[in-house]
C-alpha cells in the first residue's frame, strides 16, 4: 500500500531516492500487502458485531424475546424450577448457570454442559418454564462472528496472526501519516499536511481510471480515519494472545488491575474466572474463591437463596448466576452490561451465603478502568448509537482503503514485476527501523516479525551491494 502526498511533492526529485521517505514507503508497502486480508476480515466482522444486539434479536428473537412481556407483579418461577424444566428437556446435560432476564420481555436461560463438554443454553419463559429452544453457545451467530473476528475459531496460530496484524496496523498508520505529510517548503496559502481532496485526474491522466484517484482515495480516507483506526488497533490488542494477558498481569501485580487485596483476603482456587464463560477483560485471570469446609453437615444454600442474596445486593438485571462446580466452589453472580458503572461480580459461600467478594468497575485500578473503557468504546457500547455509527464508518473506510490499495499498486507497477519501492541505503533503512521501533517494543510479537523482516532486508541489501 502507498499513500499520496501533496501535488507540490508529487514530482519528487531523483535525489530523493534512497531517503527516509523511500525506506518508510517500502515498509508501508510490504506491511500493507501482508496485513490486507486480515484488515478486511477485522473491518467486516467488526462492522457486523457492532450491531450484535440487533442481529441477535433478528436471528434468535424466538429464543430471546417473549411473545408477551412479564406484567408488573406477575409471578415468575424460581431458578430451581427453571433448572428442573431444563433438565427434563435435556437429561443428557447438567446445569451450570442461570441467566436472569435482562428486561420484562426477555426469556430466562439455563446454561448447561453435555457429556462431551459442549456448552449449551436453554431459553425458557420465566412464568411457565416452557422451553423456547436451545443453542450451543459457540454456535450462536454473533459468537461465530466474534470468533471469526479474532480467528480464534481457527485455532491459536491464526489468532496469533491477528495479533501480529494488529501490531503492524499501528505501524501502517504511523508510516502512512509520515508519507502523507509533505517534505520541503510549504507553498504560500496552502494548508499544512498533505492532500485532503480526492482528485480525479492529474497531469492530463484520466479520472477514476487513473492512479491518482485511487492514491488519493486511499490517502485521504486514511488520514481522516487514522485516529479511530489507531484506537481500534490498540484497544483490540487487549484480546490478543500474548500482549493482552501480559498487560493484564502487569497491571494486577502493580495494583492497577482488579483489586488484588480483595481476592487475597479470601481462600482462592487455581480456577480463573474465565472458566465461568464470558467475563470482563480485567477479571479473566482472577481466581475463583473457595467456600471453606464446614465442621457440620450444612446443606448448600441453593440457587434460589443465592439469587435472592445477589438481587438484595443490587446486582443489575441480566446477570448470570453460576452454580458451584466443586465441593468447595462458590455461587458467582456477574453482569457486564453496556453501562460500565453497573459491571459487577459477586462470589457467595455456598454453605453460608456469606459474600466473599463483591467487586464493581469502581473497584478496579486505573489501568483496568481505562482498558475496560477502551473495550466498551471498541465494541460500540459506551455512547450508544453514535458510538456504533462512528465505528461503522471507520470500518467501511478501512474496507475502502483495503480496496483502493491493490488497485493503486496494480496501476503503478511495471508490467511483469512486483513494483515494490526499491530498497533505500543502509542509513535510511536504519532510521526507518528506529522510527518503527516504538510499536515493535510495545507489541513484542509484532516486534519479533519486524526483526525477521529486518534480517531479510539486510540480507537483500548486502546481496545488492555485492552484485548478487
Amino acid at each position: 500500500m502507498t499513500v499520496t502526498t501533496s501535488a507540490a511533492t508529487a514530482a519528487r526529485p531523483a535525489s530523493l531516492a534512497g531517503t527516509l521517505y523511500r525506506a518508510l514507503w517500502r515498509w508501508h508497502f510490504f506491511a500493507g500487502l501482508l496485513t490486507l486480508p486480515f484488515l478486511l476480515l477485522l473491518a467486516s466482522t467488526g462492522a457486523i458485531y457492532l450491531y450484535k444486539d440487533t442481529f441477535d434479536r433478528l436471528i434468535d428473537g424466538h429464543l430471546l424475546v417473549l411473545d408477551q412481556p412479564v406484567a408488573p407483579g406477575q409471578t415468575t418461577l424460581p431458578p430451581s424450577a427453571l433448572i428442573q424444566a431444563a433438565g427434563a428437556a435435556r437429561p443428557d446435560a447438567r446445569p451450570v448457570s442461570y441467566l436472569a432476564p435482562a428486561a420484562a420481555d426477555r426469556s430466562a436461560g439455563i446454561g448447561m454442559k453435555t457429556a462431551d463438554g459442549t456448552a449449551i443454553t436453554l431459553f425458557l419463559d420465566p412464568r411457565t418454564g416452557r422451553v423456547l429452544g436451545s443453542r450451543a453457545d459457540l454456535a450462536a451467530p454473533m459468537m461465530v462472528v466474534r470468533r471469526l473476528h479474532s480467528l480464534i475459531i481457527a485455532g491459536d496460530v491464526p489468532n496469533l496472526l491477528i495479533e501480529i496484524a494488529g501490531g503492524w496496523t499501528v505501524s501502517l498508520i504511523l508510516t502512512g501519516i509520515w508519507l502523507w505529510w509533505p517534505r520541503g517548503p510549504k507553498p504560500a496559502g496552502k494548508q499544512p499536511g498533505g492532500v485532503l481532496r480526492i482528485r480525479t485526474a492529474s497531469r492530463g491522466r484520466p479520472g477514476p481510471a487513473g492512479r491518482v484517484f485511487w492514491r488519493d482515495l486511499h490517502a485521504v480516507t486514511g488520514i481522516v480515519v487514522a485516529p479511530v483506526i489507531l484506537f481500534l488497533a490498540v484497544s483490540g490488542m487487549t484480546w490478543s494472545q500474548v500482549w493482552g494477558p501480559a498487560v493484564r498481569s502487569a497491571a494486577t501485580d502493580a495494583g492497577l488491575g482488579y483489586p488484588l487485596g480483595v481476592w487475597q483476603a479470601v481462600p482462592t482456587s487455581p480456577v480463573p474466572t474465565s472458566a465461568l464463560g464470558e467475563t470482563a477483560w480485567t477479571l479473566e485471570d482472577a481466581p475463583l474463591p473457595r467456600s471453606p469446609a464446614t465442621t457440620s453437615a450444612v446443606p448448600d444454600i441453593g440457587i434460589d437463596r443465592a439469587r435472592m442474596i445477589a438481587e438484595t445486593l443490587g446486582i443489575a438485571p441480566g446477570y448470570k448466576l453460576a452454580l458451584p462446580q466443586a465441593p468447595d466452589g462458590v455461587y458467582t453472580a456477574m453482569v457486564f452490561p453496556h453501562d460500565l458503572a453497573h459491571q459487577r461480580i459477586i462470589h457467595l459461600n455456598r454453605w453460608t451465603g456469606e459474600t466473599l467478594i463483591d467487586a464493581s468497575y469502581a473497584d478496579y485500578g486505573p489501568v483496568a478502568r481505562a482498558t475496560e473503557w477502551g473495550v466498551n468504546i471498541h465494541m460500540g457500547q459506551e455512547w450508544g448509537a453514535l458510538n456504533r455509527l462512528v465505528l461503522l464508518l471507520a470500518c467501511l473506510a478501512l474496507i475502502v482503503m483495503c480496496g483502493a490499495a491493490p488497485v493503486m499498486w496494480w496501476k503503478r507497477r511495471p508490467k511483469g514485476r512486483l513494483g515494490a519501492p526499491r530498497q533505500a541505503d543502509g542509513r535510511s533503512q536504519a532510521r526507518a527501523a528506529a522510527l518503527m521501533a516504538v510499536p515493535a517494543i510495545i507489541f513484542p510479537v509484532m516486534g519479533a516479525t519486524m526483526l525477521a523482516a529486518l534480517l531479510i532486508e539486510t540480507i537483500l541489501f548486502l546481496m545488492r551491494r555485492r552484485g548478487l
